[in-house]
């Protein structure tokens, strides 16, 4: 499966990803806001092992993408799209890119591919992403899709051995 926009490719991960992958996946900085992370060498090559299986799964309701550049395939990132089950009309977003590549609005226009992918092939109500409220990023890259902010969670998520609180964010179907 690929999904393509102006400057990027989204594409399902190939083995071979782990080395671009662990390049941002084992920054301590990078996975500050996440529950997982920094990665291992280990960590890496397992997360890379499941995505390649998971989109081997028929029906596949989960959708994990490697964000490459358009014009020389450049690994930079990754995105998902994740309904709960096949037939759910709900579906999480997320993204990650390489810190040498934000700023560049990358993680917006990869979003965007998923959002055109959850209305257009996957029929979706409602998808929604959640980020620390610490994330500024995160939530600006939200707001420039058109999300909504729905809420916020208080306690939400165990980061570092700490309770933090996320926002919820949503873009219902119009």
């Amino acid at each position: 499966m690929i999904l393509k926009t102006d400057r990027l490719i989204l594409r399902n991960y190939e083995p071979a990803d782990w080395e671009r992958v662990h390049i941002y996946g084992s920054n301590p900085d990078f996975s500050k806001y996440e529950v997982w992370g920094p990665n291992t060498l280990e960590d890496t090559k397992k997360f890379i092992a499941d995505m390649v299986e998971q989109s081997k799964a028929s029906p596949r309701y989960k959708f994990e993408f490697a964000i490459c550049l358009k014009d020389n395939g450049l690994l930079i990132g990754g995105c998902g799209i994740r309904r709960e089950t096949e037939m759910s009309q709900v579906a999480n977003l997320g993204w990650a890119i390489n810190p040498d590549f934000q700023n560049k609005g990358y993680a917006t226009e990869a979003a965007k591919a998923l959002i055109d992918f959850g209305l257009d092939q996957l029929n979706l109500a409602v998808m929604y992403a959640t980020c620390d409220t610490r994330n500024i990023a995160s939530f600006k890259v939200m707001e420039k899709l058109g999300m909504k902010r729905v809420g916020m969670i208080k306690g939400h998520l165990e980061i570092k051995g700490h309770k933090r609180d996320s926002y919820r964010y949503e873009l219902p179907k119009s």
